[in-house]
């Protein structure tokens, strides 16, 4: 996004040029500054509070299962009934 708004500074119409250094700084500032300097400083000084949430919130949020662990932990892993292949060495009778 910084190389897109930053490409219409070239433009002959100064308020073009304006608005878009306006853009440009203010997302290189919000992803460098910010987001990877500041938001994991605050987190690393809040340590577990910054995932603390309010027991009313947490009634009310749903439980999301993204990956699925959840239904994972609940149906059991299935069970092989064949029997896993012999390896060729042992199939031959040597041994070695």
């Amino acid at each position: 996004m910084v190389s897109v708004f930053a490409w219409f500074i070239f433009n002959a119409q100064p308020m073009i040029k304006q608005a878009s250094f306006a853009l440009a700084a203010g997302i290189l500032i919000d992803a460098f500054v910010i987001r990877m300097t500041l938001i994991p400083a605050t987190m690393a000084l809040a340590q577990e509070r910054a995932w603390w949430i309010p027991v009313w919130l947490d009634r009310l949020l749903p439980d999301l299962d993204v990956e699925g662990d959840k239904l994972a932990q609940r149906i059991p892993p299935p069970r092989h009934t064949t029997t896993p292949p012999q390896r060729e060495e042992q199939q031959a009778g040597t041994t070695g």
